[in-house]
């Protein structure tokens, strides 16, 4: 059987891979045709060959569409991050061959592009010089799909729970943030070191939208700690930054995962709310089976630092 397995292996090519992925991913045979540049019979020659190697269906009719079975969905997960790495292997042996060839994608929300990024993109301007980067905001559903979907080469990211990781994604964790209480200047709370859930009672809120990790996090503390009383949110944004912007501006008092002695708190007074909420962590995320190059790993490491 090992060597009936072996046999099979051999009779694998790249192509075949990469035009199941597709059509799996387009859930059509005239979709991954299209984006592959091949005939709809060429893409369905190739999935029946694949099936045929695999003595499994992969792919069954559904009205006039395709469903993937389960044998389909089994095989898309274990072949996704073959691929990617397959596919990183160019860009592995470019950086060896030419480092000034480097170009990097890099998509993140816009309070860590603001907040944390400058110092370690300087620093990896000076090792890279002849590097040119892309860099993009986008919210943590939007990043994971801009990876999946291969126009980012890098994602940093607030950790997602389990439930909102994607399927096809890697991550590194890079550095710990504080959940924090965000007041405008001379806001009567400003005289508490620290401040519980229970301080904000009546104070009128700007939080992240209900899709935000730290609205979760806002939402399950509540229900953990057994308050009943209701919130009285005034406004719900994307990302701290404009939840900070909108403090600044007097709507209320902000519910952000940021640095007390940040840049963009200097302009609010921040109080710690660890101890109810506690912290996340920022990761670097990546298409699940790519091979980092160097120079990405680098940026993965000065940011981290």
């Amino acid at each position: 059987m090992p060597e009936l397995n072996h046999l099979r292996a051999d009779s694998l090519t790249i192509q075949q891979i990469s035009t199941f992925c597709r059509v799996y991913e387009h859930g059509s045979y005239a979709g991954a045709a299209e984006e592959l540049g091949l005939a709809t019979p060429t893409i369905w020659e190739q999935v029946k060959t694949l099936e045929k190697i695999y003595q499994t269906k992969l792919f069954a009719r559904s009205g006039r569409s395709i469903v993937s079975t389960l044998s389909g969905d089994a095989l898309y997960e274990m072949l996704r991050p073959l691929l990617a790495n397959v596919a990183s292997t160019f860009d592995r042996l470019a950086e060896q061959a030419d480092q000034s060839a480097t170009h990097i994608r890099l998509v993140t929300g816009s309070r860590m592009m603001m907040e944390e990024l400058g110092t370690p993109l300087a620093r990896f301007q000076k090792e890279y010089p002849n590097a040119t980067m892309r860099l993009r905001t986008a919210d943590n559903a939007t990043a994971q799909r801009l990876i999946l979907d291969g126009h980012a080469d890098l994602a940093l990211l607030i950790e997602p729970p389990k439930n909102l990781i994607a399927e096809g994604i890697d991550y590194q964790s890079l550095y710990p943030l504080e959940y924090l209480a965000a007041l405008p200047p001379r806001h009567r709370l400003i005289r508490h070191s620290q401040l519980t859930l229970e301080d904000l009672q009546g104070e009128p809120l700007i939080v992240g939208s209900s899709q935000t990790i730290g609205r979760q996090q806002f939402e399950q503390a509540h229900f953990r700690l057994g308050l009943s009383y209701p919130l009285r949110i005034v406004a719900e944004t994307d990302n701290s930054a404009i939840t900070i912007a909108c403090v600044r501006a007097g709507l209320g008092v902000g519910i952000i995962a940021s640095h007390a002695a940040g840049h963009l708190t200097r302009a609010v007074k921040t109080r710690s709310l660890a101890h109810q909420l506690g912290q996340v962590n920022v990761v670097a995320a990546f298409r699940k089976g790519r091979q980092l190059t160097n120079a990405l790993q680098t940026l993965v490491d000065l940011i981290r630092g």
